[in-house]
């Protein structure tokens, strides 16, 4: 399955590989050839003291090292032009596979196993596809001329040479498979020190705020242990690998060597075909060298790659129907009809909730934590689909629309602001990439974010830092706000927008909010009286359920929930 879907990336560069492999034969012979010149040289020219032949072979040495060390070369770039085209796609389609995926799969996995997949994963492949391809065949080919030559030279020697690989073998596949195992549980181990490394840059502050330093090193120090212990397993038996090739090697070339001794000395076989025939027998030993020094790292892209397709094969929970249409600009109203909602099976969000929004109308959703206020959004995102009922924008069922349709009509503005560390005018016209100059300023005026802009030092060519780390929380919610307003959405979305705001900002705020709110359909979550109040309806939620329902003036009346997170001063 794994050199399945690894062929899909390669077969688009098979006439380069042709070109490669060409190149590889021609080193291959290139190879024997140079090993069976010694033959010649010490029968011709060093025992005949044929002259002729000397200078044959001074010019056919270094014409044969040119020869060999050019197509080498090429052999080398083709192969790496393949290997990196390929991990180049596969980088490139991670990604795209990262954009696609739904929110389910972030919130169930850790950042941390993430980038371990789209750089570690990555980069082991990228290790052992640049190496692998080139050194089995490559070395593969040499080691078939060399055998031809050895057999050739001494058909009975060549055999004794070769008696023992089989018995190399049977350790060889037993090493392979624990190297794979282990490279499997080191790449997890790995995602665990990016987690916990992700997890102290993030908290850095709560850390030291709490004087944990000792305890969130003491932490590190045992998962990087457990790292370094596999990583200790790994070695031990790739380290194995070497040695006893060559010993197992050594050990039939002992051999050959007493009895080739014997014949040299008793005038049944010449010294140059003793020393061609060693030297083509120590060169076969090199490529299965390598190959056993490579196993390791095959064994770690393979685990890799399991990883790496295990991820691209996830499929995503919100999918379009095949035939899809786009909705058209929302008109009349939203519908949320019967809709209920699970993260899990035991813990119901929604439970069957009605309501609907009239184009234009502002809805004000207010509860306790946890009732499931801020799913509603998620669901009308359709970054979740409902596991009953379903939601409708002016008749027409949300999960049979594409979602860029559905929402290109929204703009959403979240409690946590998340800035890209970009500058300040990227950042806004994130909401509308065709935003020009002039829509991009008349934002940030009506997000009161305009002054704060231009006051520094390259204004909206600014830089604000990772996560907007450069900007005041106020300045942040500002500049969020701006690019909700630059896509000047059919559908708000307001999801405790204010909150981060000191009261003379909020104030500001609220009342561009007010002006941006004029004739679009507004869902807000809010915690601010003031924010609430504006709404043409409230609904108040309650463990999944719609409790009650009304104006402002209407719920403050009852003796209800509403009244009392009032009095509690939640709302």
């Amino acid at each position: 399955m794994i050199f399945k879907q690894l062929y899909e990336y390669f077969k688009h560069y098979k006439a380069r590989f042709a070109v490669a492999l060409f190149c590889m034969l021609i080193v291959s012979g290139l190879t024997g050839v140079i090993r069976y010149l010694l033959k010649p040289m010490i029968d011709k020219v060093f025992i005949a003291k044929d002259v002729h032949s000397l200078y044959l072979i001074v010019f056919a040495i270094p014409l044969a090292y040119f020869l060999l060390g050019l197509f080498n070369y090429a052999k080398t770039y083709f192969m790496s032009y393949i290997a990196q085209r390929m991990t180049l796609s596969i980088r490139n389609e991670t990604y795209e596979k990262l954009q696609c995926l739904s929110t389910r799969f972030y919130s169930e996995g850790t950042t941390g196993k993430i980038m371990s997949r789209l750089t570690n994963d990555i980069t082991a492949l990228q290790f052992a596809l640049n190496r692998a391809p080139a050194t089995i065949v490559c070395d593969g080919l040499t080691v078939i001329v060399l055998i031809g030559i050895l057999f050739y030279l001494n058909w009975k020697f060549a055999l004794i040479t070769f008696i023992v690989l089989p018995f190399v073998s049977i350790p060889i596949v037993n090493f392979t498979r624990r190297l794979r195992l282990l490279s499997k549980e080191g790449q997890k181990q790995m995602a665990e020190v990016y987690t916990n490394l992700q997890e102290s840059i993030m908290a850095i502050n709560i850390t030291k705020a709490f004087n944990r330093e000792k305890t969130e090193i003491e932490r590190f120090k045992k998962i990087n242990w457990s790292l370094y212990t596999l990583v200790m397993r790994f070695t031990k038996i790739e380290a194995l690998s070497s040695p006893l090739m060559e010993f197992m090697g050594a050990f039939s070339v002992g051999i050959v060597l007493f009895f080739a001794g014997k014949d040299v000395i008793s005038g049944v076989w010449s010294p140059g075909s003793f020393f061609a025939f060693f030297a083509a027998a120590f060169s076969v030993y090199q490529p299965i060298k390598n190959f056993a020094n490579l196993n390791p790292q095959i064994q770690q892209a393979m685990s890799a790659s399991e990883r790496i397709f295990e991820f691209l094969n996830h499929p995503p929970e919100i999918t379009e129907v095949p035939d899809a249409k786009d909705m058209p600009q929302l008109k009349d109203k939203i519908r949320f009809v019967d809709v209920s909602f699970n993260y899990d099976k035991d813990h119901p969000v929604l439970k069957k909730i009605n309501f609907e929004v009239k184009s234009g109308q502002a809805l004000a959703i207010v509860g306790p934590s946890g009732s499931g206020k801020s799913t509603i959004i998620n669901l009308l995102l359709r970054f979740y689909d409902p596991t009953g009922g379903i939601i409708q924008i002016d008749g027409f069922n949300t999960k049979e629309a594409t979602l860029k349709s559905v929402r290109s009509q929204m703009a959403i503005v979240t409690q946590e602001t998340i800035l890209f560390n970009e500058t300040i005018r990227y950042n806004i016209a994130y909401g509308n990439a065709d935003a020009t100059q002039e829509e991009i300023e008349n934002a940030a005026k009506l997000a009161q974010a305009h002054g704060f802009i231009t006051k520094t030092t390259k204004g909206y060519d600014t830089l604000v830092g990772e996560r907007g780390v450069l900007l005041s929380g106020g300045e942040k919610q500002r500049i969020a706000i701006a690019r909700a307003i630059v896509r000047n959405p059919k559908i708000l979305l307001l999801d405790e927008a204010t909150s981060n705001l000191d009261a003379e900002s909020e104030q500001m705020v609220q009342q561009a909010l007010e002006t941006l709110m004029e004739g679009r359909t507004t869902l807000i979550i809010a915690h601010r009286l003031a924010t609430i109040k504006k709404a043409d309806k409230i609904i108040v939620l309650e463990n999944g359920n719609i409790i009650d329902t009304g104006t402002h003036e209407e719920l403050f009346k009852k003796e209800g929930l509403y009244r009392r997170l009032h009095q509690l001063q939640i709302i």
